[in-house]
């Protein structure tokens, strides 16, 4: 319950930090107003952000959901790792579980370093929609790079290796293994997973775009 109770946590600290500093509406609206090429009757644009008053409700459930799902994944994932290393023996999924969730902190805590960037600075929606902090991305101008490479340039950043590093630790500490041993399986599990998952959105980008 510990480990559901963290995760409900970060949903709704998620939640609240973008409730209550970061204004997408008036990003919308701006961007919106400002491509006079395009033009939108009022009526629609009322019920485009009308409808998004009302997602942004459910937000927080979303947010929790999309958390629980990635952290189950991950589980999964070193569970693998451990399976092919031949040292499952005993190990519970559910131990596995709590260890993507203590890592995924630090993944919250760039969700919130996003929210506090987009509040105080003068971004636009598509530009804060493609903001990751400290990311290869944030460095360089998104116009003069293809649409493909958005996703793996916003997936290179300070976050992510630090998520590595912490998941390394909590594993070692949850299986009782060394860290050598731990860095091993993690970082085999992880970075095969996380390149089948970088080819399968290149795919899908190509594919529907």
């Amino acid at each position: 319950m510990k480990v559901f109770a963290l995760l409900v946590f970060y949903a709704v600290g998620l939640f609240v930090m973008g409730y209550l500093i970061l204004d997408t509406e008036s990003m919308l609206t701006a961007e919106l107003a400002s491509q006079i090429d395009i033009e939108i009757p009022e009526n629609v644009l009322l019920d485009m952000l009308e409808e998004m008053r009302y997602w942004s409700k459910f937000s927080a459930l979303l947010t929790l959901a999309l958390l629980t799902i990635k952290c189950f994944l991950m589980a999964l994932v070193l569970y693998a790792g451990l399976f092919f290393a031949n040292r499952h023996q005993g190990v519970k999924l559910g131990s596995l579980f709590k260890v993507a969730v203590y890592a995924e902190s630090i993944i919250v805590l760039a969700g919130m370093v996003k929210v506090a960037f987009g509040a105080f600075s003068d971004f636009t929606y598509t530009e804060f929609s493609l903001f990751y902090p400290l990311s290869v991305l944030s460095f360089l101008n998104p116009e003069a790079i293809q649409p493909l490479w958005y996703y793996p340039l916003q997936l290179l950043n300070v976050f992510e290796i630090i998520y590595i590093f912490l998941l390394i630790y909590f594993f070692s500490q949850e299986i009782e293994i060394k860290k050598t041993e731990s860095s091993k399986v993690v970082l085999g599990s992880y970075l095969f997973s996380m390149s089948f998952w970088l080819i399968l959105i290149l795919f899908l980008t190509l594919n529907f775009t």
